[in-house]
This record gives C-alpha cells, sequence and structure tokens, in this order.
C-alpha cells in the first residue's frame, strides 16, 4: 500500500518535469508548451481538468500573468499563503507541481492559460 501511495504522488512530479528548453530559433508558445510541459496528463488535453486537477477554465477571474507564472513556479509557496488554494487543492489526488523551464516559458504559459474560457 505505502509503494502504491508513493507512486501515486510522485508520478504527477515526474510527469510534469520535462525541463527541455526551446532552441533559440523557438519562441515559446503556450498551447504547446501546454503540451511538452505535461500539463495534459493531470488538467486533461483540453484543459478540461481530471480527478487529478482542475479545469484550467476562467483562471483571469483570480490571476494576473505575473502572479500565475510566479504560481507555475513555486505552487506550494502560493498554496501556504491562499486560503483559496489550500481549499481547492483538498479536492484533488495530485499537488500541482513546479513547472520546470525559463521564467519566459512560465509567462508566456501563463499568458495563454488566461486566455482560456
Amino acid at each position: 500500500m505505502n509503494r502504491a501511495c508513493l507512486l501515486l504522488l510522485l508520478f504527477p512530479i515526474v510527469a510534469c518535469s520535462n525541463d527541455a528548453a526551446p532552441t533559440s530559433s523557438q519562441k515559446p508558445d503556450g498551447p504547446k508548451l501546454y503540451v511538452s510541459k505535461n500539463c495534459t496528463t493531470c488538467h486533461g488535453p483540453k484543459h478540461e481538468g481530471t480527478f487529478m486537477a482542475p479545469p484550467l477554465t476562467r483562471l483571469s477571474e483570480h490571476w494576473n500573468r505575473t502572479d500565475l507564472a510566479s504560481f507555475l513556479k513555486e505552487p506550494n509557496v502560493w498554496k501556504q499563503k491562499s486560503p483559496r488554494l489550500t481549499e481547492h487543492a483538498k479536492h484533488y489526488r495530485s499537488p500541482m507541481p513546479p513547472t520546470f523551464g525559463t521564467d519566459e516559458e512560465r509567462r508566456t504559459l501563463a499568458e495563454w492559460l488566461l486566455t482560456l474560457p
């Protein structure tokens, strides 16, 4: 049982741990980053959410680009200081892992996520 729990906890971290940076000729692209950073594993291919993580809709009601990019880098820091995020996390099986990559990639991903209806 403990081994199964450990695997369940480690899977989202490993799945979301794609630290491959774009080459200098590539500019980060929100939808491509969403796939390459393995966000689809927990949030679904159409950002619809799963039992592991919430849907990524209407984020602009609670976030701006700077704060969302910061959250993507250090989700646990944000969860500790936000009662809304702490409560939200109770409803999903997987903790949000840090999004690896550059600050530019996180800003690009955040900007794109904020456009989702």
